[in-house]
């Protein structure tokens, strides 16, 4: 069933308040009102095939971007004769306008997901579709072509249309290829299909792009096309204007991870659970209005005796108008800090945010002021500084920020642009600003033992601590296969650290795929006392990092009367932070190691939750309230003296 929903945005409001509202940080500033149509909603995937429907899209309206939310999920098996290996397919969705090309707007592989019903798991991929604004208009068939041959897969697709000013309207798009042509044939080659094909433009198209969307599937006795690395090259009148690598090198670090087949192998410009993302081609300064001009590909020469590979190629002229803006930046996306799956490995952050910028004008863009932070606490400012051109985009890392990131509780946090190349502001106020909502940040104890057990292949395995400012603080020297090493960090200053673990063969420290390598782990304990702060995965591809923050040394107690107490002189004890919502940490700092229980009781004298912890003398303990009601309880530690030390706890929703 077909949903079309609308949110409510602000209206417009005048331009100083809204650059007022962006200064002061404090700005609600919309993009317009923004549409959702959901296509497909949890559609089982019970065939191999056309999945075929009908959308009522929006019509007669402008969009600043149209995005494509594809969730995909699982269903349990039905079992005989029904076969569920969810393994990595092929999927494909298509646009269908009346009178216009059947053109693909999208391309996802999907992932080994064997274990996502246990895991009650699912993944929202995002792609940008603003290039098909021309035929997501009114009523337009929709097709979700599935290749796999087993089922177990379920598909949400929700494609959202976001009023406001594009970079460039683009006003058509033409089909040029779309098919699967053999690789490798001598006697029937790549080349009879990837002919040479005649188009020409008139006004108002301004802009002509290629955009050319490759993977290659199968192999031979060369791993070809899967496992081979090919190019093609981008032929306009005969001239070769570009040549492109068909390969992606980075399987192993993945964002849908783990999963349980060859997931980490690097494939010909795919990977598994991942989009095969298109490629660009601007081809305007090589073209013509109203003349006749030829687009060929030709892929790199190969042939085989036994050739079974092939590419998948949808190819397609994209026509735009005359860019709409001269000065403008847009922010794309926040990477980190985020709960966004699609940025799993680089969360969660406690320091330096990473935003995704891209040039939307046509002046190359030099410099951009931001503000940032969390919402209503106190904004940063970072001055960005290179050369970013028309349609570019970087990641621009921010400087170290520890004191407003680490916190044990999900925020929001915010940043917006308030000047580009030295302007107050920029042709559009509306993309200037994006929120996400953070994770909470891990405490870590100032001092831990890192215990590595390594697997066969040591060489592969080492590990790095690095601090907010990227210097590496210290690392794991030369290893041997099979041992064990337990290697202590102590009294690290307070802020945000990066403990990463590699391995160069990306096959992380135990794969099933790959038995010679034996099995490894890594975890980090406590110094003074048996227990467990972190576990590393053994399956993590390429590597993993975890963030995590160590916390300044609360201030000792001061009594009033001038007279300090025996207990707290000799041993410092803490609970914080107050008031606390999810988290909240036991600070231990004890003269000797001992024994220790603490008990949790509501202000009514009701216990309700008691712990004993062995043998320890300093610690950070994390206690999880998520559960507990608001309001204020007492955190009561008897010591192995018999001592009790009793501390205030206010939890606030």
């Amino acid at each position: 069933m077909i949903q079309l929903t609308t949110k409510s945005s602000w209206r417009k409001l005048a331009f100083v308040f809204i650059l007022a509202e962006i200064l002061n940080f404090s700005a609600q500033a919309n993009p317009g009102d923004t549409t959702v149509v959901t296509v497909w909603n949890l559609r089982k995937l019970t065939q191999y095939g056309n999945y075929d429907t009908t959308a009522i899209f929006p019509t007669g309206k402008r969009y600043r971007k149209i995005r494509m939310h594809y969730i995909l999920g699982r269903y349990a098996c039905p079992g005989n004769p029904q076969y569920c290996g969810s393994w990595d397919y092929t999927t494909q969705i298509y646009a269908r306008p009346t009178g216009k090309d059947t053109v693909e707007i999208g391309r996802v592989i999907t992932p080994y997901a064997t274990d996502w019903q246990g895991l009650n798991k699912k993944h929202d991929y995002i792609m940008e579709v603003t290039d098909y604004a021309s035929v997501l208009d009114g009523s337009t068939g929709m097709r979700f072509n599935y290749s796999g041959y087993s089922w177990g897969f379920t598909i949400t697709l929700k494609i959202e249309f976001i009023e406001g000013i594009p970079p460039m309207d683009a006003v058509k798009v033409r089909k040029i290829y779309d098919g699967y042509f053999p690789f490798g044939n001598a006697t029937n080659s790549i080349e009879n299909y990837l002919t040479p094909k005649t188009f020409s433009y008139t006004a108002p198209t301004n802009k002509v792009y290629i955009r050319n969307t490759v993977s290659g599937h199968g192999s031979d006795n060369a791993g070809c096309s899967e496992f081979c690395s090919k190019y093609y090259q981008l032929n306009i009148n005969n001239t070769m204007l570009s040549q492109k690598q068909l390969w992606r090198t980075d399987c192993g670090e993945n964002q849908v991870y783990p999963q349980t087949g060859t997931w980490v192998y690097n494939r010909g410009n795919w990977c598994p659970g991942a989009i095969v993302w298109p490629i660009y081609h601007n081809i305007t300064p090589n073209t013509s209005a109203n003349t006749n001009f030829t687009v060929n590909i030709d892929m790199q020469p190969y042939t085989i005796a036994s050739a079974s590979g092939g590419y998948n190629y949808v190819t397609h002229l994209v026509e735009y108008k005359v860019p709409n803006n001269s000065r403008d930046v847009s922010i794309e996306d926040i990477i980190a800090p985020t709960n966004d799956d699609n940025f799993i490995r680089q969360n969660s952050r406690c320091s330096n945010p990473v935003i995704k910028i891209r040039n939307t004008g046509t002046d190359t863009v030099k410099s951009i002021v931001f503000s940032y932070g969390l919402k209503n606490g106190t904004p940063l400012t970072y001055t960005w500084t290179g050369s970013l051109a028309f349609l570019e985009t970087q990641d621009a890392v921010f400087p170290p920020s520890a004191s407003i990131l680490s916190t044990s509780v999900s925020a929001v946090f915010q940043v917006s642009v308030v000047s580009v190349n030295n302007s107050p502001s920029d042709d559009n106020v509306f993309n200037n600003i994006y929120k996400s909502t953070t994770m909470p940040v891990s405490v870590f104890p100032k001092s831990f033992v890192v215990r590595l057990l390594t697997n066969n292949l040591a060489a592969q395995n080492y590990w790095t601590l690095y601090d907010e400012n990227d210097i590496a603080v210290v690392s794991s020297g030369p290893m041997n296969n099979t041992t064990l090493y337990r290697d202590t960090i102590s009294n690290l200053p307070p802020g945000c650290y990066r403990l990463r673990l590699d391995d160069s063969g990306c096959d992380g420290l135990y794969w099933w795929a790959n038995t010679n390598q034996g099995s490894g782990s890594m975890a980090l304990e406590r110094t003074n006392a048996p227990g467990l702060i972190f576990s590393y995965p053994v399956d993590f591809g390429c590597n993993f990092t975890k963030y995590f923050y160590v916390l300044p040394d609360p201030a000792p107690p001061v009594d009033t009367t001038g007279i300090a107490r025996l207990d707290e002189s000799l041993n410092s004890i803490e609970v914080f932070p107050n008031p606390a919502q999810t988290l909240a940490y036991l600070k231990l700092d004890l003269n000797k190691s001992q024994n220790v229980t603490y008990s949790i009781a509501d202000i009514n004298g009701r216990v309700i939750r008691t712990k004993t912890l062995n043998n320890v003398d300093g610690l950070y303990e994390t206690i999880d309230i998520a559960s507990m009601s608001e309001g204020v309880y007492l955190v009561t530690i008897k010591l192995q003296d018999h001592s009790t030390v009793t501390r205030k706890l206010v939890v606030q929703k």
